[in-house]
């Protein structure tokens, strides 16, 4: 029997999770941290990644019989090489810019990267790039209290 594409990644993933709950547990973290904050989060994460590869598995073997479309279609390798090139560049532009002034355009340019065919008014892009920024920004500095990158620039 062929396993779907689903239920290989749900499996890869499973197998994943399973790596990472044995590693977490060699991390020495400082006795100092706010709990559960910082011990609690990969915990978090690792049942929600391996909730959704349990997902995938049951996805895949209800839809066994159906007929997998190509992966990739017409030009989407050239399109994945593109946005990991737009996330390299974002990661160096953040290196001396810092989080505050890239993250804005870096928004804005993989909405409009991943909108396919949809019409987005450069508006409605401007907005949603700005609230994301906020909500992470606000997530990062005063929920997990990490401080994110001011840029080389600016320090």
């Amino acid at each position: 029997m062929k396993l779907r594409r689903d239920t290989t990644t749900g499996i890869v993933g499973l197998i994943g999770c399973a790596f990472f709950a044995v590693y977490i547990q060699f991390i020495k973290m400082p006795a100092k941290l706010l709990e559960p904050g910082p011990r609690l989060l990969p915990y978090v994460s690792i049942v929600l990644i391996a909730m959704s590869a349990v997902a995938l598995i049951v996805k895949g073997v209800k839809e066994h019989k159906i007929e997998e479309k190509p992966y990739f279609p017409k030009g989407g390798i050239l399109k994945i090489t593109k946005s990991f090139l737009m996330l390299v560049v974002y990661a160096i532009a953040m290196t001396y810019l810092g989080f505050v002034i890239t993250t804005p355009f870096a928004t804005y340019a993989f909405i409009y990267d991943l909108k396919g065919n949809s019409e987005i008014k450069p508006i409605v892009a401007i907005i949603i790039s700005i609230l994301v920024t906020a909500c992470l920004y606000a997530m990062f500095v005063y929920g997990f209290q990490i401080k994110l990158p001011a840029g080389v620039l600016f320090d």
